[in-house]
């Protein structure tokens, strides 16, 4: 077999593996009961998208490998959001437009959510903003309902933690998740 499918079989099976983890972070009680995400399709998805944001701007600081995992993790992601969507029910016919709107959904948030955590010392209140952004057509008009001071302090820990994994730590798939909350 060509070495450059070896290593795009690999660089699956690892983003997979990242993936997995991601879910098990994203899927933290402590979010839906304490921090006011709600339990729902759409709450789970701005979780989820919250979590391979952070990795993949981690991912992105590991050279063209890293870019490389970055975007197998990205179809990754947009694979189990077609699963979830025709398992429950979904026509087929308007799979593939929600799949897409994901993707620039996501997309957005690793803009956003890296904006706020790529300067020198991250914004909280620009991560707050954003969160408030994603969050806010999940949570409607239910004032505080959403604890965006503690999602936003959930994910300069998980920022810092993943900015102290090793390169090469990051592009085996062994990265600090899931990681705890508060």
């Amino acid at each position: 077999m060509p070495n450059w499918l070896n290593r795009k079989s690999d660089t699956t099976r690892i983003a997979g593996k990242i993936y997995g983890s991601i879910v098990a972070s994203a899927r933290q009680p402590t979010f839906y009961a304490s921090w006011g995400v709600p339990d729902t399709r759409e709450g789970r998805f701005e979780m989820l998208a919250l979590h391979v944001a952070l990795v993949m701007h981690r991912l992105g600081r590991a050279g063209a490998s890293g870019a490389d995992l970055g975007r197998s993790l990205g179809e990754v992601f947009m694979t189990d959001m077609d699963d979830n969507m025709r398992e429950i029910g979904i026509s087929d016919l308007t799979v593939p437009k929600k799949v897409k709107r994901a993707a620039a959904a996501l997309y957005d948030r690793h803009r956003d959510y890296g904006a706020a955590l790529g300067s020198a010392t991250p914004s909280t209140e620009g991560l707050k903003t954003a969160i408030e952004a994603a969050f806010g057509p999940v949570v409607g008009s239910v004032a505080g309902a959403l604890d965006s001071s503690a999602i936003a302090h959930y994910m300069e820990r998980l920022h810092g933690g993943l900015a102290v994994t090793s390169d090469a730590d990051c592009l085996a798939g062994t990265l600090p998740l899931p990681w705890p909350p508060l």
